[in-house]
């Protein structure tokens, strides 16, 4: 996911202003506590960023759209649904459902009344890794990420993005269990959408996606892209031709009266 600037920087080369943002708490991004995982509330950024959008004199309030990726693919999606003023979406690897270990998050649910209580005390939020040293998520969800893969990155200590800390609230997990986006997209309505899927997606599987990709009700189009993971979807020889696909679609989509959109 490292070449998301590398996205933005194709959409603006090609007359699409682009706005890219981290999500509240996380990276580049105020917000306490850090790395707290809401996607209701990342919901709400998604309409902040087209506010601001809308104010710029070289947007088309008209012709706003809007990209995310993994969680944010399906926030992207949730917010499109809310706000009437979004009106396209581009989902790569959207996390529309979370696989988990069912034993462990029993136990993961009972730190988080833990901590709300010790957090009502005046006590700091409590924070777990994302991924340990063997390559996996302590309170059992999948990631995303081949455990090999993911371990040599503990290891190394390596930063994912700017400011990226491998850890989250434990009460992030609360919020991703409450998290059944599909349920919001019954307002979507008939706006374009655009879903890319990794062939060898293991944090939500292909079938996975495309079954839910199938819901849409108005102009859509998916691409498998073959041989990628959740992780690394836009890595690789075919990132041009990705993006290529992406901006073709939003000008065919966005086309107002016989003009390209900007």
């Amino acid at each position: 996911m490292s070449r998301i600037p590398e996205a933005a920087e194709a959409f603006q080369k090609a007359g699409i202003t682009a706005l890219i943002y981290d999500p509240r708490s996380v990276g580049e991004s105020e917000g306490e506590p850090r790395n707290d995982i809401d996607p209701y509330k990342q919901i709400e950024d998604f309409s902040d960023a087209v506010t601001f959008l809308s104010s710029l004199p070289e947007v088309d309030r008209h012709r706003i759209a809007v990209w995310g990726i993994s969680l944010s693919g399906a926030v992207a999606l949730s917010a499109a649904s809310l706000d009437t003023r979004i009106k396209l979406v581009i989902a790569v690897c959207p996390a529309v459902e979370y696989t988990y270990d069912e034993q462990k998050i029993s136990k993961v649910l009972a730190k988080c009344a833990q901590d709300r209580e010790s957090q009502s005390k005046g006590n700091p939020s409590l924070y777990i890794p994302t991924f340990n040293a063997f390559g996996e998520n302590p309170a059992g969800f999948e990631f995303g990420y081949e455990r090999e893969r993911a371990a040599k990155i503990f290891q190394a200590g390596v930063q994912l993005a700017p400011n990226h800390v491998n850890r989250t609230t434990i009460q992030s997990y609360f919020k991703l269990l409450t998290w059944h986006p599909s349920s919001i997209w019954k307002a979507f309505g008939t706006k374009p959408v655009l879903f890319i899927v990794p062939e060898n997606d293991t944090l939500c599987p292909p079938e996975v996606q495309l079954r839910h990709f199938e819901s849409f009700k108005g102009p859509k189009k998916h691409y498998v892209q073959k041989d990628r993971g959740h992780m690394d979807v836009l890595d690789g020889d075919k990132f041009d031709d990705l993006m290529k696909m992406q901006i073709d679609f939003m000008y065919e989509s966005l086309s107002v009266d016989g003009a390209a959109a900007p």
